[in-house]
């Protein structure tokens, strides 16, 4: 009661001092509004602490000046201070701060202080700390004092601005400070919007008042706040740039000039406090200092305010207590968060992240209510130890001679303290909640609490369950819809509990660590299968709210580390991997949230992006990719961003060769950006790439000549012309190319000719000059080169008829040089270049160009061209006779024979003409067929005018006007002559493909089939077998085959008399005979079904062989009739059938006494009875020596000669007296083309065994002849071996190697190789020098063969010989000096024969060229060694061994031997020394290291990573000295397990790798671009790939915390620590180090070191203690044991990491 009387005394005293110091101003407020009186200025004077002697109206500005929200604000925070109408106990109350719209909870004195207040109101004299003052630290400017400076003059009144240009200025800026949905006030707008009318102010009070208080209370004054607004006008009036908080709520910026806040709204100044306080305006103001600059800066929010709602009826249901933070409540910025000082300055540990909000805790000090508290309210008392300034203490020592010694100690031994107090003492004491036993109820009870936010996690740890883990757990909480960070904490109470588990059951360490782990691996597949599950669950109705919720979980249970992150990101790569595309847009999103972490490593980055990669490909390539536009747009846009940024992802070379024309397809042309990107990375990759089989060339004269090779064997591609002219930017070369070619002896056929004639007319267009390039290669070729100059001849004639090859332009250069001078010029064995003037085609040169080649020819050796018309016409007539077109005239009786030459003398007539000849010829048949063809109706084509004018045009090999003449029969109605037609292409459909034309006929003819079958009513079946044998060798007709021998076969079925038409009436002559008598049982099979039995087959094929046999030995007609019921057997059961053929034949072959082959095996294949694979698989079954050696006869017959008579029956054309007719004969040769081409090994394999044949038969007997002694034979053999070599030269130089054939045929085969390599030169021997001479583009298969025919025949001798070791060293010795003489003249063509050698000799060889050149890197411990690093010739040596190693292994597989040895990394680890050692002696020698050497070694070690497994590499030489990297690179990986054995070396060659990409770094002198130091990298993420996880893992140790895994100056060993690099960090794939991982256990022990005298003086003057002896561990930070609410008790620590560590603050 004594301090309720004193408090009235009091205000009694105030209020009479006030109205007598002052009038009252002329704006008054409404009784009804007054507020309660303040104390006196006196009073409030006789109340301060006598801190500092200034004036109380000083320290009321001073309190408001150095009071701001986020540093002081609970002590501006006084009872009273401003009118507030207080509830009732236990509600909220304001603070009173004029910038805080917070409310508090009242303590248990609330309902006491609500009386006092109505007396006692303490001014608000809020001093600041006097820590704050001594350090002249102020806190920042937010409110301003309501008088003016005291010796300032006043200013004048205000006018305050009229109309609603202020009135919404004002609400404008009140909306921007407070929210309408304040839980107390609802007057927000009264408080900041005052009306600048005084009835528009009265009009705002008077709404204010009426309305009620949200808690009930009383009303409060619209005036009360007027510091509120006045600080509002500050804002408003001068302002900085605004922006929103992060939670939304609005902010303000700091203020640097307002006017001033005394003025009211009404343009008085005045305080507006209350209606006593305005006689302050007469006291001077008082002297103050400048305010300082705001520390903490707030930004006004520009969001206008929503207007006030109609109050809402309170909820009395009770709520469980929860602290709200109010929605207007100023937040600080996000970004000084980690800003202790200015965050929590009084170090209490309140902070609640919002200004002046602090919820009710019991430990506030504002929170201790006293006396004291209620009349002088509270402020910040300070530090209890620091009663007077440091100042006095320091400052004298510091003017000591030992001062900075004494500083120093102070400082030192306040940065130990700091240290001591921010280190962790104690390991973790934390224990998870329990669990208990529950029944089902009460489980799902307890879910369903957890899922409430409104239940604390500590009332719930209380009873948490068993059951609940693993895939259950979350399941329940994806059920309940438990939120995310609830559902976290019970993975975290649960998982802890489990891993606590392990450690109770007494196992080891080693164990406990791996049961944790493979727990935390389980737990990690019940997350990814509860994830993949939800997503997968397409029809569930809320599938998005699952979806996301799943994903959400998951990606938190990720980022708070409760997952296995490897395993997990494995999950993600693999699903976007072996997703379809309805699922990829999901498995992009899931990958989107862990997408940094994906692309920080090389093992999933690489993954992600070729996965997405081979998505896009996948859409490139899809028919309907119009439909996936949408998809692809998204994987483009991530590729995009990928190249940009992570483009070492992207390098994987065989990868990206088959995915990099589909990404160049997406990327816009336009954006440069992406296209350097996408080249530099293109680039990169080809550099590490190496050219196999599996990658072809991609340019240059080899893949030119490569592709031309492919058009000999029937492939068509037409966008041929384009990939040649691309292959290369000189097109004169390609030109060249072309021509040399096509006019080159080992490319035999005429289909070069066709298809060198229709790439140059394609390059006309490109303007290529053609002739120009064709006489440029005239000289070349050599007088006596018939077969060159023919094939010039042919194709000039080709070009000339359309005119791609310009006459006027070759006379001109005839004429420029001089060629024709005399008659042997223009011979046929003149030089080419004078000859070409006679052989062009006449009939289709202008008169002029005729003109000036006769005045030439006639210059030359008086040749009369008028003789060469005359001949020309003769030979066209003779040709209408022989053939037939037209009847011979009066005039030509004279000139033409009485009888007309017999064909074949004819054309052998025409084939030694010239070509000016053949090409009128030509021309003429085609023109004279084409004019006896519809639409004439009174004339026809019969077969024999066609076979006849066939047999001319194929002898004359003028395909072009064959294929004319075939197009226009075409509209014929002669069946027969139909089916020759088709016949015809089918036997030159090689040529017809090249000339272009075998497709359209192929399609006309079909459809004429069609046309008969019409007209007739019946399929014209010679028509129909025709062109089904045609479709199955026409490329891409493989449906229409199919559908044409089916057609084939049921029409055979519905006439059997028809399927042996040539002979079916002697078929049915016979009908009585014993054939007749099978025939019969063959057509009632027919009849009666589609197929029969294999006992019946086997009974009718073994009734039928016999009698074949029979009629075989006596050469008559029954062989066709057998053959025939053979023939109709094999419809039943084709498979069947050939296998009782294959063994007949087999049977053949072993008969010793037998008439000729080409008595019956042609009979048989023509007949459809016998194919051509079944022929060259018994021949091949067989051993040779067995048959040879079972005949004794002399001369040879039967089974010593059968292999030589078949390939005679293959190979060459067949006799005139044969088994078979003219149109029979005709089609055989189709079957022996299919020999060479589709069964070209088979083929191969025969000749061999045929050559082995005759090597023993003419050993045994020198005078016997044998088929193979014909010479014509042996010219088709070569003929055959020439198309053979060039199809398929690896299949030619196995068949052909001497490694398994017989001594006998050694020296033929040597002999056949030689003559196909150069066919003019007599030498049967080929030497190495020769071979490796004579290489080129167009000989490679052809020396490939020699090369290795004598290497193996070095191997042969080796097997023969006593002194075969010594023989093979000495063979192969010759070889290398044969290399190093063509090395030496740089000639290093031939390096592309080497993979086609046998796989022995090519690791010969290779093990030769790997040890020379390693024993070609200069190493730092030769004496000469500057010499040797800057020689030229060796330099050029390596490159050129380089060349042979790299030609050695492209196009052969792996090897399984070891390729990274310890030899090579020795060698690189030389180098890495060499570059980093800092010697100006040596500088001219490190250029070239790095310029030369480096590259050379870093290629091939490019060469020798593509093999998939290592054998064990040798034994290492002794290690180097420690202080070399040599020293760090065996420690390194000296611990490697033995199980890694091959991988060792190449985990050597990364680590060293690292290390030079640092020293490459350092230097100053690097090549461009720093070229060098990315192609090290690039290959160490080559190599890396294929490490298993624990050696890349081991080695990533060693780079990032080896103390000496670099060198340092001078070569050594830095003793440092390793490096932070991030590029090593992404290609070891190891996690970035956390903050968690560098937290450490400090075990203390007193030092027993003492102090000195001045220290210890010092430490017990300032604080400071001895030092302490301590020594460390790392400390485990569990994540599962960081709960926020661990146990149900609450404790001082309730966290495992002990809150003593952040005492560290108390020494800032």
């Amino acid at each position: 009661m004594a301090s309720l009387a004193l408090a009235c005394y009091m205000d009694t005293q105030t209020r009479a001092c006030h109205t007598a110091a002052s009038a009252p101003t002329s704006t008054q407020f409404p009784t009804a509004r007054a507020a309660p009186s303040t104390i006196s200025s006196q009073t409030t004077t006789d109340r301060l602490p006598s801190v500092h002697p200034i004036s109380p109206a000083a320290i009321f500005a001073r309190a408001a000046v150095d009071c701001p929200p986020p540093l002081a604000s609970r002590t501006t925070r006084l009872t009273g201070f401003l009118p507030v109408a207080y509830p009732s106990a236990g509600a909220t109350r304001s603070c009173g701060h004029p910038l805080c719209s917070h409310h508090h909870r009242l303590d248990r004195f609330a309902g006491l202080a609500s009386i006092l207040s109505q007396f006692l109101h303490p001014p608000p004299s809020v001093l600041t700390t006097k820590r704050s003052i001594r350090h002249g630290v102020f806190p920042p400017l937010h409110g301003m004092s309501s008088r003016n400076p005291l010796g300032a003059q006043q200013r004048a009144q205000q006018r305050a601005p009229s109309g609603s240009t202020l009135q919404a200025h004002q609400r404008g800026i009140s909306s921007s400070h407070l929210s309408p949905h304040s839980p107390v006030r609802k007057d927000g707008l009264a408080d900041h919007g005052q009306l600048s009318d005084p009835a528009d102010a009265a009009t705002a009070s008077s709404q204010a008042s009426s309305a009620p208080s949200r808690h009930g209370a009383t009303p409060r004054r619209a005036g009360a706040s007027k510091l509120r607004l006045e600080l509002s006008n500050e804002h408003g009036i001068i302002s900085g740039p605004a922006t929103d908080s992060p939670l939304g709520t609005p902010s303000i910026m700091s203020q640097s000039a307002a006017p001033d806040s005394s003025t009211d709204v009404s343009g008085n100044r005045s305080p507006a406090l209350s209606r006593a306080s305005h006689s302050d305006s007469a006291i001077p103001p008082m002297p103050m200092p400048h305010r300082r600059t705001s520390m903490q800066r707030f930004v006004a929010s520009n969001k206008t305010a929503v207007p006030a709602t109609a109050p809402v009826k309170r909820d009395s249901k009770p709520k469980q207590y929860t602290i709200e933070v109010p929605s207007a409540a100023p937040r600080y910025l996000s970004t000084n968060k980690h800003d202790t000082v200015h965050r929590d300055p009084f170090n209490k540990g309140l902070f609640s992240g919002n200004a002046d909000f602090f919820p009710w805790t019991g430990r506030h000090h504002e929170d201790e209510w006293s006396t004291e508290a209620i009349q002088k309210g509270t402020w910040d008392r300070g530090s209890q130890n620091e009663t007077s300034s440091a100042r006095l203490a320091v400052y004298p020592s510091l003017k000591q001679k030992t001062g900075l010694n004494a500083l120093s100690t102070i400082f030192m031994g306040v940065l130990n303290q700091r240290r001591n107090r921010g280190q962790i003492t104690a390991p973790s004491t934390f224990k998870p909640p329990p669990r208990v036993t529950l029944t089902d109820t009460k489980r799902e009870v307890w879910l369903k609490d957890l899922a409430n936010p409104t239940i604390s996690l500590r009332r719930l740890s209380r009873t948490i369950p068993h059951g609940i883990r693993g895939r259950t757990l979350l399941d329940q909480c994806l059920n309940k819809n438990v939120p995310t960070e609830r559902a976290v904490w019970l993975a975290k109470c649960v998982g802890a509990n489990e891993i606590r588990a392990f450690k109770r059951k007494g196992v080891t360490g080693a164990l406990v660590m791996g049961n944790e782990l493979k727990w935390i691996r389980d737990w990690t597949i019940f997350v990814e299968q509860f994830v993949d599950s939800v997503v997968s669950s397409v029809a569930e109705t809320d599938w998005k709210q699952r979806v996301t919720y799943s994903i959400r979980l998951a990606t938190v249970l990720y980022s708070e580390h409760l997952l296995d992150r490897d395993h997990y990101l494995e999950w993600i790569v693999s699903g976007l991997e072996n997703s379809n595309q309805a699922k990829l847009p999901m498995w992009i999103l899931i990958a989107q949230i862990c997408w940094a972490d994906i692309l920080r490593s090389r093992k999933p980055g690489r993954r992600l992006v070729f996965a997405l990669l081979n998505h896009l490909n996948t859409i490139y390539n899809d028919p309907d990719r119009d439909i996936l536009i949408p998809l692809s747009n998204q994987l483009v846009s991530l590729l995009k961003s990928l190249l940009a940024s992570n483009p070492e992802s992207f390098i994987q070379p065989l990868q990206w060769l088959k995915y990099r024309e589909c990404l160049s397809g997406f990327l816009p042309t336009d954006e440069q950006a992406l296209q350097h990107a996408y080249r530099s990375i293109n680039q990169r990759n080809s550099e590490l790439l190496v050219s196999s089989t599996a990658s072809p060339p991609v340019g240059g004269k080899e893949h030119l000549v490569k592709l031309l090779d492919a058009t000999l064997h029937g492939k068509v591609d037409r966008e041929l012309p384009l990939k040649c002219w691309s292959t290369s930017e000189d097109k004169t070369q390609i030109l060249k190319t072309v021509i040399e070619w096509v006019t080159s002896f080992h490319r035999p056929g005429l289909e070069k000719i066709y298809t060198a004639a229709n790439l140059l007319r394609a390059w006309a267009s490109f303007r290529a000059n053609t002739t120009g390039a064709i006489l440029d290669t005239l000289d070349s070729i050599q007088p006596d080169d018939v077969v060159r100059k023919q094939a010039v001849y042919r194709l000039v004639n080709e070009l000339a008829r359309t005119g791609h090859f310009s006459v006027s332009q070759y006379i001109q250069w005839l004429i420029a040089r001089g060629n024709c001078h005399s008659a042997a010029d223009i011979e046929d064995a003149g030089p080419c270049a004078s000859r070409l003037l006679v052989e062009l085609p006449v009939y289709c040169i202008s008169e002029d160009r005729k003109m000036d080649r006769a005045n030439l020819l006639r210059r030359a050796a008086n040749y009369d061209v008028a003789d060469e018309a005359r001949d020309i016409d003769i030979a066209i007539k003779c040709v209408n006779q022989t053939v037939g077109l037209c009847a011979p005239s009066n005039d030509d009786h004279e000139s033409l024979p009485s009888k007309p030459i017999p064909l074949r003398k004819l054309v052998n007539r025409i084939k030694s003409s010239s070509f000016a000849l053949k090409s009128a010829v030509g021309a003429h048949l085609r023109d004279a067929i084409q004019s006896l063809l519809p639409p004439r109706l009174d004339t026809g084509v019969s077969l024999n005018v066609f076979t006849s004018t066939r047999t001319i045009l194929e002898a004359t090999g003028d395909f072009s006007m064959l294929g004319d003449v075939i197009k226009s029969c075409a509209k014929m109605s002669n069946i027969e002559v139909l089916a020759a037609c088709v016949d015809t292409i089918n036997v030159n459909l090689q040529v017809l493909l090249a000339v272009g034309i075998a497709d359209e006929l192929f399609t006309l003819y079909v459809d004429r089939l069609k046309a008969v079958s019409r007209e007739h009513g019946l399929v014209a079946r010679p028509l129909l077998a025709a062109l089904s044998s045609l479709a199955h060798r026409m490329p891409n007709q493989t449906e229409m085959a199919k559908n044409l021998q089916q057609e084939l076969t049921q029409t055979d079925r519905s006439n059997p008399i028809d399927a042996c038409s040539p002979v079916s009436d002697n078929m049915v002559s016979q009908a009585t005979s014993p054939e007749g008598e099978v025939s019969e049982q063959i057509d009632k099979l027919l009849a009666t079904g589609n197929s029969v039995d294999h006992h019946t087959m086997n009974r009718l094929f073994r009734n039928i062989a016999p009698r074949l046999e029979a009629g075989w030995n006596k050469l008559d007609a029954s062989r066709r009739v057998y053959a025939s019921l053979l023939a109709r057997l094999r419809i039943f059961d084709t498979q069947h059938f050939d296998k009782l053929m294959s063994d007949w034949v087999s049977h053949i072959r072993s008969l010793k006494e037998r008439p000729a082959l080409l008595e019956l095996i042609p009979l048989l294949i023509s007949l459809g009875c016998l194919s051509m694979v079944t022929v060259l698989h018994t021949a091949n079954a067989a051993p040779v020596a067995a048959n040879v050696h079972a005949v004794d006869s002399d001369p040879p017959r039967g089974s010593a000669i059968y292999l030589q008579e078949l390939l005679q029956l293959i190979l060459r054309k067949l006799p005139k007296e044969n088994a078979l007719t003219t149109e029979e004969s005709y089609r055989f040769v189709v079957y022996q083309q299919s020999a060479k081409i589709e069964h070209s090994k088979a083929l191969l394999l025969m000749i061999r065994n045929a050559v082995q044949e005759y090597s023993i038969l003419r050993n045994r007997s020198t005078t016997a002849t044998l088929p193979l002694d014909d010479r014509t034979c042996q010219d088709d053999v070569l003929e055959a071996l020439r198309v053979l070599v060039v199809a398929d030269p690896t299949a030619a130089a196995e068949a052909l190697s001497m490694k398994d054939l017989a001594p006998e045929a050694s020296a033929l085969v040597r002999t056949v190789t030689a003559k196909l390599l150069a066919p003019g030169d007599e030498n049967t021997q080929s030497s190495f020098d020769k071979i490796l001479g004579l290489a080129n583009e167009l000989t490679m298969p052809f020396c490939q063969l020699s090369l290795n025919m004598e290497l193996s025949l070095a191997q042969q001798s080796q097997n023969t010989a006593g002194t075969a070791g010594e023989q093979q060293e000495s063979q192969f010795d010759v070889f290398a000096r044969a290399m190093d003489s063509a090395i030496e003249a740089r000639n290093i063509m031939w390096t592309g024969m080497l993979p086609c050698l046998s796989d022995d000799i090519t690791q010969h060889l290779r093990s030769q060229a790997h040890g020379r050149f390693l024993d070609m890197i200069p190493s730092s411990k030769a004496s000469n060694f500057a010499e040797l690093a800057t020689s030229e010739d060796r330099i050029q040596l390596a490159k050129n061994l380089l060349g042979v190693i790299e030609a050695i292994i492209s196009g052969q597989p792996p090897s399984k031997s070891a390729q990274l040895t310890s030899t090579l990394v020795e060698k690189l680890t030389d180098l890495w020394e060499l570059i980093t050692v800092r010697d100006p002696n040596l500088s001219v020698a490190q250029d070239a290291v790095r310029k030369h050497w480096l590259p050379a070694l870093l290629r091939f070690i490019t060469l020798h990573s593509i093999s998939s497994s290592s054998s064990e590499a040798a034994a290492p030489a002794a290690p180097p000295s420690a202080a070399t990297p040599g020293a760090a690179v065996n420690k390194a990986v000296s611990n490697v397990s033995p199980t890694a054995g091959n991988h060792e070396a190449r985990a050597r060659i990364v680590f060293v790798l690292c290390g030079i990409l640092f020293a490459l770094e350092s230097q100053q002198t690097l090549p461009p671009n720093g070229k060098l130091a990315q192609q090290v990298f690039d290959i160490a993420l080559l190599l890396v790939d294929a490490l298993p996880d624990e050696m890349r893992q081991h080695c990533a140790r060693s780079v990032l915390a080896s103390p000496s895994a670099f060198p340092g100056a001078g070569g050594s060993a830095a003793p440092a620590r390793g490096t932070s690099d991030s590029r090593i960090y992404y290609l070891f794939s190891a996690p970035r180090p956390t903050a968690a991982d560098n937290l450490m256990l400090a075990h203390r022990d007193k030092s027993a070191v003492p102090l000195s005298a001045a220290a210890r003086g010092l430490g017990a003057m300032y604080g400071i203690g001895p030092t302490l002896q301590e020594r460390y561990s790392h400390f485990n930070f569990r994540r599962w044991e960081a709960l926020s609410e661990p146990t149900p008790n609450v404790g001082e620590n309730d966290t495992s990491l002990s809150l003593g560590l952040f005492e560290a603050i108390k020494i800032q």
